[in-house]
C-alpha cells in the first residue's frame, strides 16, 4: 500500500543533490534562486563530462496558468531564435508532479551586473564590444517578433571564449520569461500592470501601457544599460518604485558628460536619443542605434544562397527604354556598374566604366551629316540665281548667314561660311571636325561628352568634390562584391564631406542587400526621384518592396 504514496512524497520533495530527472539529468549544486524558481547545475548521465543548467519553477500547484505558459514560452522563444548571443535551451519537460523545468547550456563567466559592481565604469572599447553583441541578439529577437521587456545588467552574461588563438568574451542574453510575442495572443496581459524591472523600464512600460510596448521599449532599456556602463551608475534611481517611475516618465537623467567626461559626443547623442521619452523620438530599430553609437553597422548572415548573392544585377528597364541612357549618363561616372541584360559579357561589366563602353557611332554620324550639309549649302550658294535652301538647316531653325549649319558641332560653321568648289564633295574628309572630341581619352570618372547639349541634372557627379566621387565609386564596387560593411564605410565618409542623393541611393541598396527593411525604408525617403526606379528594382530581388 506504500507504492501509491511514493509519487505524493516525490511531489513535495524539493530538488536535492543527486536526484535524477527523467533518467537523464543528475542534480548538483544550486546556481541561483528567485521568487518563482531556482537554477541548478546538473550533469548529463549519457554524455560524460557534459554539464547543463536546469531551471525549475516552485510548486506547480501554486502557480497560475499564465506563469506556466510564460515559462514554457521562454523555452520556445530561446530555442526558436537560436542566436549565438542568446542562451541556448536544450530541453523542456516536467517532473513527476507536473512541475515544468527547462534545460539550458551551462555558462561559465559572470553577469554584467557583477562586473559593474566591481569596476563601476567600463572602458569605451569594452562597452562597444558588449553593446554590439547585445544589439545582435536584440535585432534577431525583434525580427522574429519578440520583445524582451526585461533588459537589465542581471540578464546579460559574459562568457570568456577562445577562438582562433584569440581570447575574447561572448555576451549571452538571458531570461525571455516575460517576453512579448507581437503576433501572439496566447497570454493577454492587462494594461496598468508593471512587467519588467522598474529601474530600466521605458516610460510607456512604467505607466503600465503594455499594449504600446514594442521593440523601441527594449531600445530604451538598452540605452539605460549603455549609460550605466559608461557612467558607473544607472540613469534613474529612487527610494521607492513610485519615485523611480516619476523620474522615468518626467525627468531627464544626469548628463552623461558630467559623470564620464571622456565620452565622445556622438556616443552621448546616440544614448540620449535611445532614451527619449516618446517612442517615436527613439531610433527606429537597434541596428540604427548601434551604427550611430559605434560607427559600424551590425552584420548578419545573408539569407540568400551564395549563388543568388553573386548573380549579376538584373536590368532596370528593357533595352529599348529611352530613359535608361539618360540615367546611366551620369550615375556610372562614380563607379556604378551599368544595368545591362545578363549574359556571358556581364561578368566583366563591373570593372569597365561606362565612359569607355560608350559607342562612338552617334558622334561619327553627326559629323558626317554636318559635312554633307555644309557642302550642299556651298554647292547651292555657288549656283547663280539659286538661293541656299533654308530647309536644309532644320535643327535649330536659324539663318544660315548668321549661324553654322550644324548646331551639334560648332567647327563646321567655318565650312559653311566659305564657298568651295563643287568638286570636293566627291571625296569628303570626315577627319576635319575631329576637334569636336578632344577629350576622348579622359579618365573613367570624367563627365560624359556634351555632344547632345543636354543640360546637366541637379546633383550630378559634376558638382561633387573629387573625394566624394571616389568614395561613392568605392562604395559601389564594394556593394557589387557583397561587402556591405565596406560600402557603408565609404558612403558615411562621403556624407561627412557632402550629402548627395546618390549616397542615399547606395545606402538604400546596401540595407536591401542586408535584408534590413527598416533602414532601407528610412533611407528611401531621401533617394532622388530619378534614382527610385533603379533602387526599387534592385531591392525587389531581395524581396524588399519599397
Amino acid at each position: 500500500m506504500q507504492k501509491p504514496t511514493e509519487p505524493t512524497s516525490a511531489q513535495s520533495e524539493p530538488l536535492t543533490t543527486g536526484r535524477i530527472l527523467r533518467s537523464t539529468y543528475e542534480i548538483g549544486t544550486v546556481l541561483g534562486k528567485g521568487g518563482m524558481g531556482a537554477v541548478f547545475l546538473a550533469r548529463h548521465l549519457r554524455l560524460p563530462g557534459k554539464q547543463v543548467a536546469i531551471k525549475v519553477l516552485h510548486g506547480a500547484e501554486a502557480l497560475s496558468e499564465e506563469v506556466a505558459v510564460r515559462f514554457r514560452r521562454e523555452a520556445e522563444i530561446a530555442s526558436r531564435l537560436g542566436h549565438p548571443n542568446i542562451v541556448e535551451v536544450l530541453d523542456f519537460d516536467t517532473l513527476e508532479d507536473g512541475t515544468p523545468f527547462m534545460v539550458m547550456e551551462y555558462l561559465r563567466g559572470e553577469g554584467l551586473s557583477r562586473r559593474l559592481r566591481k569596476q563601476k565604469q567600463l572602458p569605451l572599447e569594452e562597452v562597444f564590444s558588449i553593446t554590439r553583441q547585445m544589439g545582435a541578439a536584440l535585432q534577431a529577437a525583434h525580427r522574429a517578433g519578440v520583445v524582451h521587456r526585461d533588459l537589465k545588467p542581471g540578464n546579460v552574461f559574459l562568457v570568456p571564449t577562445e577562438a582562433g588563438g584569440v581570447v575574447g568574451e561572448r555576451v549571452k542574453l538571458l531570461d525571455f520569461g516575460i517576453s512579448k510575442l507581437v503576433d501572439s495572443r496566447t497570454v493577454q496581459t492587462l494594461d496598468s500592470v508593471l512587467m519588467g524591472t522598474p529601474q530600466y523600464m521605458a516610460p510607456e512600460q512604467a505607466m503600465g501601457h503594455n499594449s504600446n510596448v514594442d521593440a523601441r521599449t527594449d531600445l530604451f532599456a538598452f540605452g539605460c544599460i549603455v549609460y550605466e556602463m559608461l557612467a558607473g551608475r544607472p540613469p534613474y534611481s529612487g527610494e521607492n518604485v513610485a519615485e523611480l517611475i516619476y523620474q522615468i516618465v518626467h525627468l531627464e537623467p544626469p548628463p552623461l558628460l558630467t559623470l564620464a567626461p571622456q565620452t565622445p559626443p556622438h556616443v552621448v547623442a546616440a544614448i540620449s536619443r535611445a532614451m527619449a521619452k516618446k517612442p517615436e523620438d527613439r531610433y527606429p530599430d537597434v541596428g540604427a542605434f548601434i551604427l550611430e553609437l559605434t560607427g559600424s553597422p551590425l552584420q548578419t548572415l545573408a539569407e540568400a544562397k551564395p549563388e543568388q548573392r553573386s548573380r549579376p544585377t538584373p536590368p532596370t528597364a528593357p533595352p529599348s527604354s529611352p530613359r535608361l541612357p539618360d540615367r546611366e549618363e551620369h550615375i556610372p561616372t562614380v563607379g556604378m556598374r551599368p544595368h545591362a541584360p545578363s549574359g556571358p559579357e556581364t561578368a566583366s561589366l563591373p570593372a569597365q566604366p561606362l565612359a569607355h563602353a560608350r559607342p562612338k557611332w552617334p558622334v561619327a554620324v553627326a559629323v558626317g551629316l554636318a559635312v554633307i550639309i555644309a557642302f550642299a549649302v556651298a554647292f547651292f550658294w555657288k549656283r547663280p540665281g539659286v538661293a541656299p535652301p533654308a530647309a536644309v538647316v532644320a535643327d535649330p531653325p536659324v539663318q544660315p548667314q548668321a549661324q553654322p549649319a550644324a548646331p551639334v558641332t560648332p567647327p563646321p560653321a567655318v565650312v559653311v561660311a566659305q564657298p568651295v568648289d563643287p568638286k570636293p564633295p566627291v571625296d569628303p574628309e570626315p577627319q576635319q571636325p575631329q576637334p569636336t572630341e578632344p577629350e576622348e581619352p579622359r579618365q573613367p570618372t570624367a563627365e560624359p561628352s556634351t555632344v547632345t547639349a543636354r543640360p546637366k541634372p541637379r546633383g550630378t557627379p559634376e558638382s561633387m568634390p573629387d573625394s566624394v566621387r571616389e568614395d561613392l565609386a568605392a562604395a559601389q564596387k564594394a556593394l557589387d562584391a557583397s561587402n556591405t560593411s565596406e560600402a557603408l564605410r565609404h558612403i558615411r565618409r562621403s556624407q561627412r564631406t557632402k550629402i548627395t542623393g546618390l549616397s542615399f541611393s547606395l545606402l538604400t541598396r546596401v540595407y536591401c542587400q542586408q535584408h534590413d527593411l527598416a533602414n532601407a525604408r528610412a533611407q528611401w525617403t531621401r533617394v532622388p526621384a530619378t534614382e527610385r526606379p533603379r533602387v526599387r528594382q534592385y531591392c525587389s530581388q531581395y524581396d524588399i518592396d519599397l
